[in-house]
């Protein structure tokens, strides 16, 4: 089998149109005028061009700085959108105004400097070329061809001339301004996402719209501002679960400890390469150094993680949790009191119509409930659909690919063929593997789910996953099932080797039909607890593998062979190009979206 050609990906997903388009795009003798921007994709269709605003609102510790980051990949990776994250946090200038002191003029002239140099950079991004229009010109510019040698292209070049002299002399005003926003086709869309990493320091600072005044007034800067034609949309993360704060806050507490860790390490890396370099050069050898002395870390920066001034509680739990996995009580209850002062002066949206005019959605406990108002458009209700799932807690994915099949034997594209012999090993392989690895995490049973695409190629390779039936209370205990659940007529035993490991003490069951599928049957028969079925399988259609059209069933080298310009291009741009009648990957992501 010769092997495949060299692959290269056509670049940012915010191209304006895909490689394999490209040759419809030049001109020739039938077509000397084509189309210089074809339609958008699916996953940028109602968002070419259009500029957003999204503001991040709501009390310290809520995981604001958390959904900004997600939500700028999202849009990025999904939409092709252009992001750019702005924190409130780095452009103060000095000590932040504490919640217990009035604010001073000095610090009011500092509030005001800080978010006239935010609205600066922000109508700067907004306000610039995207890279797409930059590639693609204007929308109604003819290219011209290079190295007219061909009577072909002599004669698209003279048919050129002729149509510009035309459009010139008759039709000028058709023609889009170069600064013209309306020019939507020639640009993937921008979004501004405005949040702040220190909702204690940064507190008082305009753009982080802890009250109506300040919320007004953003929303008012950027809609005065006619030429921008950008969308303000704010998102309040309410967070009123003890639970989900504590979890945040043991989340952070330990993503700085490992930053500082990693600051102190690379720190005494340098420091040590330094010396090494400087005593190397006398000969002397160098003993290892644990530390830098005298270099702040990020850990002991004055900044003090937006706790504002006073006491550090940051680096008081920080410290505590060196030894413990758990944050002492009663740090917790001095976080909750601080927290609280800036309860009593924060100004949530409010839903009595003195803000109907704002378009803002409420995200409440993570996806609990989410309000959302004047939230009309395409982008805003993707939003809305991407901040309604999202959870602050971690989740592990595993992804496996099917065993093999029998078009993989032969090299064949598509289809929907069943396994190979060697498939079906791996299938089984597989399912000895899954419940020792995913099941138990860290010694505690964990909630699974499988999923798999529609394909039978998939649904076999996990055709001897078990599915074993657990007690709902088992998920509370700290160290998972200790000994196997009560036996019922419908259970098997698994093999169980001496000594084994929790999960080797799990007991499978077979799935009964005649069970309900979420109570766990007694030795008498009475339904009498709620249950949870590991590893419940779940069809996802949006999961199946790209389609190939008129390609299905074909090996690459019968497509090189009959159809070597469709080979090239798909050599060309792997991500954009579409196989006749089939899919491309851009289709894929518009699904998985």
């Amino acid at each position: 089998m010769e092997p495949r050609p060299r692959v290269e990906s056509s670049g940012a997903l915010n191209d304006v149109y895909v490689k394999s388009q490209e040759h419809l795009l030049r001109p020739t003798s039938e077509n000397p005028l084509p189309t210089s921007v074809p339609p958008p994709s699916a996953g940028m269709a109602g968002l070419i061009g259009v500029r957003h605003v999204l503001i991040v609102i709501g009390l310290p510790e809520r995981g604001k700085c958390f959904i900004a980051q997600r939500l700028s990949k999202y849009l990025y990776f999904f939409h092709g959108a252009e992001v750019k994250l702005f924190d409130v946090a780095e452009y103060m200038g000095c000590q932040p105004v504490d919640i217990g002191h009035a604010a001073q003029p000095q610090d009011e002239c500092r509030i005001e400097a800080s978010a006239n140099t935010l609205t600066r950079d922000l109508k700067l991004f907004l306000n610039s070329s995207g890279e797409a229009a930059r590639r693609a010109g204007g929308n109604m510019t003819v290219p011209v061809p290079r190295n007219c040698q061909t009577a072909q292209a002599r004669a698209a070049e003279r048919a050129m001339a002729a149509a510009r002299e035309e459009i010139q002399n008759t039709e000028q005003h058709l023609l889009v301004d170069e600064a013209d926003r309306r020019r939507k086709n020639v640009d993937s869309g921008k979004v501004a996402i405005i949040f702040t990493s220190d909702g204690m320091g940064s507190f008082y600072e305009k753009w982080a719209c802890t009250s109506k005044e300040r919320r007004r007034w953003a929303a008012e800067t950027i809609q005065s501002d006619k030429r921008l034609g950008a969308k303000v949309i704010f998102i309040e993360v309410i967070v009123n679960s003890a639970k989900l704060m504590e979890q945040n806050l043991l989340s952070k507490i330990r993503h700085e400890r490992r930053l500082s860790r990693g600051a102190e390490a690379r720190d005494s890396r340098d420091s040590r390469q330094s010396r090494e370099g400087e005593e190397n050069a006398r000969g002397i050898a160098v003993p290892s150094s644990p530390a830098t002395p005298g270099r702040p870390t990020r850990a002991s920066s004055s900044r003090n993680h937006g706790y504002g001034s006073g006491y550090d509680w940051s680096a008081a739990a920080a410290e505590a949790l060196e030894e413990s996995d758990d944050i002492p009580p009663r740090l917790v209850r001095e976080f909750h009191a601080r927290v609280n002062r800036f309860a009593r002066v924060y100004v949530s949206l409010q839903e009595d119509g003195s803000e109907d005019d704002l378009s803002y959605i409420k995200l409440i406990n993570y996806g609990d409930k989410v309000v959302t108002n004047r939230m009309h458009g395409y982008l805003r209700m993707r939003i809305a659909q991407f901040l309604s799932v999202i959870h602050p807690t971690p989740h592990v994915i595993y992804l496996s690919r099917h065993g093999q099949s029998e078009y993989n034997v032969l090299g064949k594209l598509g289809g929907n063929p069943p396994l190979s012999p060697a498939g079906q090993e791996y299938a089984r392989r597989l399912a000895q593997w899954v419940p020792r690895h995913i099941f138990y995490q860290h010694g505690v049973l964990t909630k699974c789910r499988l999923w798999t695409s529609s394909l039978q190629r998939t649904i076999l390779t996990a055709t001897h996953i078990p599915h074993p039936i657990v007690p709902a209370s088992s998920f509370d205990s700290p160290d998972g099932i200790s000994s196997p659940p009560r036996r019922g007529s419908h259970e098997t035993d698994a093999a169980t080797p001496s000594g084994g490991t929790p999960s080797h003490r799990f007991r499978s069951r077979q799935r009964s039909r005649q069970l309900p599928p979420r109570y766990l049957q007694g030795d008498e028969g009475v339904l009498n607890e709620p249950v949870w079925e590991q590893m419940s399988p779940r069809v996802y259609r949006n999961l199946d593998e790209i389609f190939a059209g008129e390609y299905e069933g074909m090996t690459y080298e019968e497509i090189q062979h009959s159809f070597p310009s469709e080979a090239k291009m798909r050599a060309t741009d792997k991500i954009g190009f579409r196989y006749p009648r089939g899919e491309s990957y851009l289709d894929i992501l518009a699904r998985l979206d």
